[in-house]
């Protein structure tokens, strides 16, 4: 609900208030962001400038000697006018050169509109657009507010028109400037690189500027787009905190900048490294929108409302609340190595034990038979598939699968027929030899035909066979961008890109798609509001998975967090894990396998056979569930994740280990967010443990001593483990909403009944909380 009072706007959610008015000078200023208030008029809540400060430049002595654009909280910033902060644009023509001056003209409550150019989130409930003109050059700035009253999001990007008879170069355009009040707060940022992706990291904000971006072509495994800003005293369930993000999948830049006043900016959009856009008279720049959402209720209630936001508001309509399917992947059981018999076989085994759907990884086509050739050629390698893949795809639905393909259609191989025909595609600069990654070009997507041939090429692998998945990598970082319009190219390309996924997801509604660029090298909005779902990170090691998809979700909801379960020891961090632990950690979101299962011990393969049967029983809740977590694995030896179904009758809480601590503290269960008055049964998900993981302990209860690593105790472990007992209670909900349930005693370097919990190293349980239904009331 926006409403329009006294020069003062106020945009109201279901929780929160977003307010500014229009100063005497024509400025905007920001008022107030948080919980909501009732406010008639803006003079209690705004910043009072009564007298000028220091050598402030006062912006307009006639209508006001005191006000200075430095002192005031801005809604919209511009330079050279007397606010030195980071501006949110930067323009020049060649009369006004770099100074411009915008005023409030105007403004419309409306329908929502879709942009030309960008994605837009779609439903929301109304759209304020506001209306700001340079009168001498007759440039406008139109600034627009999307409104998401029940996920307390508003989304807000600025459309630059040229409606002046010369040419202006856009070397800036930040889709949204906030500015507030500094009260103790912190920023928290997800970073890292491949196989660290989404690190946590927290910085106190001090007088300077504190930056994150990307300029490596994409959103970037670096910096994620996504942030928060938050009091230092504020947890994960009470506690103010602000979150942003951007609908966008190409270089991006936050800047959060403290003055010395303690006045704080935030400025959030694409990335004005090497950017210098050219609008012709009467030609307009589209932003991507920027979306901003606050709580009270800690980092767990701001992720409600991103989540909520992402699952009804970005994701394509005919994807909301659909149940991903369970995937069984080839890549790490085979990379290019296979045969048609093989992934057959893979496929069986993958069917026996729970898998929906056979994704057939690279090396499929052309002469990939490693990274270095053949990308750009997908037609079907006939040695490796000699029925094609309209062959395997039948065979793998007889199986019962659907089946999937991988592609990485943005690049292009020097050692292909692609580049050897059409090396002009390729992005390079005609000046210096290129600088190649993983032995492969970027095609250039600024370009129409080669726009057009991406989706051809792709269309006709899709319609040559049952294909209901596609998993689209790109796998290398941009470099030697080309010497024509250098200052628009990285935004070209992603045009181009969002141009390919409309068209192919338009074409094949049927299809499934999932992102994925290295891993989670390209983990944004701007992905997500084409496919529904990303591949997180090439790493499927459980321990780094939880630093990883702990931070991630703290943005993006579960149902686009792919997760698959690996061979122990893992193939990157050479790490051994449980298959309970693998299992449970990616539960928690689109759950699939990268497994060998012949490679497997018969035990494995009974433990795998039983917990797929919970996935699916609860798939609805790992999905969509309303997802919390206690505190991150990076500050504490243990942490747990919990969802919740939307009617609060389910949950499952997973508790997890980082290392086996001497004399363990007395564990409880905290639930949370179910309804105080139920009742609830808490089952622990059964596990039994590798008789080697107690070594020569064993002795100690045998009656003959054996060898702990000889012929006979392999086997053993081969075939049967210990029994790890099981907890199952019935307690009320506000038993578990207060913490006040206690789990088994841990382990704690002696004495082993089904009393007591052995997690160990990177151990984890999971607890499957249910209602108990009255019946006597249904009668």
């Amino acid at each position: 609900m926006t409403k329009y009072v006294n020069e003062m706007f106020k945009i109201d959610t279901k929780n929160l208030s977003y307010v500014f008015h229009v100063h005497p000078t024509g400025v905007l200023i920001h008022d107030y962001f948080g919980e909501k208030i009732d406010v008639v008029s803006p003079e209690a809540i705004s910043l009072k400038n009564e007298c000028q400060r220091g050598t402030s430049t006062i912006y307009d002595e006639e209508k006001n000697k005191e006000f200075s654009l430095d002192q005031a909280l801005l809604e919209f910033s511009f330079p050279h006018k007397g606010d030195y902060k980071e501006s949110q644009i930067l323009f020049r023509n060649e009369t006004y050169g770099y100074v411009f001056d915008f005023k409030y003209e105007s403004y419309e409550i409306r329908k929502p509109e879709e942009l030309k150019t960008l994605p837009t989130p779609s439903d929301a409930s109304e759209e304020l657009v506001i209306h700001l003109r340079d009168e001498k050059a007759n440039i406008k700035v139109h600034l627009h507010y999307l409104v998401f009253e029940e996920s307390n999001v508003i989304a807000r990007n600025i459309v630059i028109e040229n409606a002046s008879k010369e040419e202006l170069h856009v070397l800036r355009a930040y889709s949204m400037n906030l500015d507030f009040m500094n009260q103790y707060y912190e920023t928290m940022t997800l970073s890292g690189g491949w196989i660290s992706e989404g690190y946590l990291t927290s910085k106190e904000i001090v007088p300077g500027i504190f930056q994150i971006n990307s300029n490596t072509g994409n959103s970037s495994n670096k910096h994620n787009p996504f942030f928060i800003i938050k009091k230092k005293s504020t947890d994960y369930d009470l506690g103010e905190c602000f979150g942003f993000n951007l609908i966008y999948s190409g270089n991006h830049s936050e800047i959060v900048q403290c003055s010395n006043y303690d006045k704080l900016r935030v400025i959030s959009g694409i990335n004005p490294f090497c950017m210098d856009y050219l609008l012709k008279e009467g030609e307009v720049f589209e932003t991507p929108f920027a979306v901003l959402s606050y709580s009270k209720m800690g980092l767990n209630g701001l992720s409600h409302n991103f989540h909520d936001f992402v699952n009804n508001h970005v994701i394509q309509k005919e994807w909301r609340r659909y149940l991903r399917p369970i995937v069984i992947n080839n890549w790490e059981a085979t990379y290019f190595k296979f045969n048609e018999a093989k992934l057959i076989e893979i496929a069986k085994a993958g069917k026996k034990y729970g898998a929906e759907l056979f994704v057939l990884d690279d090396g499929w086509f052309s002469s990939r038979n490693d990274d270095s050739h053949g990308l750009g050629d997908y037609i079907v390698n006939k040695k490796k598939l000699p029925h094609g893949l309209d062959g395997l795809a039948k065979k793998i639905n007889k199986i019962g699968l659907k089946f999937g393909l991988w592609f990485e259609p943005e690049c292009v191989n020097k050692e292909s027929d692609l580049f050897k025909a059409h090396p002009d595609w390729a992005i390079v600069n005609a000046d210096h030899k290129p600088s190649l990654g993983r032995h492969q070009y970027v095609l250039d997507l600024s370009r129409k035909e080669v726009q057009d041939y991406i989706i051809d090429n792709v269309s006709n692998v899709l319609n040559s066979a049952n294909i209901e998945y596609v998993k689209w990598d790109m796998n290398r970082n941009m470099s030697d961008i080309p010497s024509t319009n250098p200052g628009e190219f990285y935004h070209r390309y992603i045009l181009g890109l969002y141009r390919i996924f409309k068209e192919l997801t338009s074409k094949f509604r049927h299809v499934l798609f999932e992102g994925c660029a290295s891993g989670g090298n390209r983990f944004d909005l701007g992905i997500l509001s084409y496919f529904p779902q990303i591949w997180t990170s090439d790493n499927t090691d459980a321990f780094e998975r939880v630093k990883i998809q702990s931070a991630i979700a703290l943005g993006y909801p579960l149902s686009c967090i792919s997760n698959h379960i690996s061979g122990s020891p893992s193939h990157q961090m050479l790490r051994n894990t449980s298959i309970y632990t693998r299992f449970n950690v990616a539960s928690f979101g689109v759950l699939g396998y990268e497994l060998l299962f012949n490679e497997m011990s018969t035990l494995e393969r009974k433990q795998i056979s039983s917990l797929i049967n919970i996935y699916k029983e609860y798939r609805e809740v790992f999905q969509y569930g309303e997802f919390s977590q206690s505190t991150h694995i990076l500050k504490h030896n243990s942490i747990e994740w919990r969802v919740t179904s939307k009617q609060k009758d389910k949950q499952v809480v997973m508790v997890f280990n980082r290392l086996q601590l001497p004399n363990p503290k007395d564990t409880y269960l905290y639930t949370g967010s179910l309804n105080s008055d139920k009742k609830y049964t808490v089952s622990e998900v059964s596990q039994t443990y590798n008789v080697k993981m107690f070594g020569s302990l064993i002795n100690m209860v045998l009656p003959v001593r054996i060898n702990s690593n000889g012929q006979l105790i392999n086997l053993i472990s081969h075939l049967k483990g210990i029994d790890g007992g099981h907890q199952e209670y019935e307690v009320s909900g506000s038993v578990l909403n207060s913490g006040a349930l206690v789990l088994d005693l841990e382990w704690s370097g002696s004495g082993l009944n089904d009393k007591v919990r052995v997690m160990g190293d990177f151990g984890s349980r999971m607890y499957l909380i249910n209602e108990v239904k009255d019946e006597a009331r249904k009668e």
